[in-house]
């Protein structure tokens, strides 16, 4: 009597084990080294316009990715298309435009910077003169201007210590090397983010 009920619980318990088992649900979201993106590029248009007549206009934007110590940001600026092969060319912040003020026959500049923390970055158009001299003409194309509708392109790169710059460039035999930003080609290159989607924030 004990061997038969002994062996019902037995059955009973092992159909109580699989009815409680049901069909695998889906894998769940990988921990923060597996499912952490090494890298990122963002697309903004941004305006610096809002007060032509000041010197300084800047545009603060909140990381839409999650940014750790260590990691680095690249700011680059769409100054239009390359005519002998049809590409967008890409140049890296800061970067400075100089355009005359004919009612002083003198040329002012207009520089472009970043900067950006954990939570957010940050652009700056920096003139030395009203931002007005640097808008354009309104209604024309071949006048856009510096300040109005300007595209960026923002790459998020992941690394304690990132290099932002590339080899150094020697210009002769004998003189000293010299050290220039890395193109935007380039960056993509070295982070592998040559087939990553560009993300359009507009």
């Amino acid at each position: 009597m004990k061997k038969m009920m002994l062996l019902c619980a037995v059955v009973l318990g092992s159909l109580f084990t699989v009815s409680c088992e049901g069909p695998r649900g889906p894998q769940g979201p990988q921990g923060p080294n597996g499912g952490y993106e090494p890298a990122n590029v963002f697309e903004y248009h941004l305006s610096f316009n809002q007060n032509l007549n000041a010197n300084i206009a800047g545009q603060t934007v909140k990381h839409p990715t999650k940014v750790y110590f260590g990691d680095a940001l690249m700011v680059f600026v769409f100054e239009g298309i390359d005519k002998k092969n049809n590409s967008p060319i890409w140049s890296p912040l800061p970067i400075r435009y100089f355009v005359e003020d004919t009612a002083t026959n003198k040329d002012e500049e207009l520089e472009y910077i970043y900067r950006y923390g954990l939570d957010d970055f940050t652009i700056e158009a920096r003139a030395t003169a009203p931002l007005g001299l640097f808008n354009g003409t309104p209604g024309k194309d071949d006048d856009p201007g510096f300040v109005t509708d300007m595209i960026f392109r923002v790459v998020y790169i992941a690394g304690k210590d990132p290099v932002q710059k590339s080899a150094s460039v020697k210009q002769g035999a004998n003189t000293n090397p010299i050290e220039k930003p890395m193109s935007y080609e380039e960056v993509l290159i070295k982070y592998d983010l040559t087939k990553s989607p560009v993300k359009k924030m507009y």
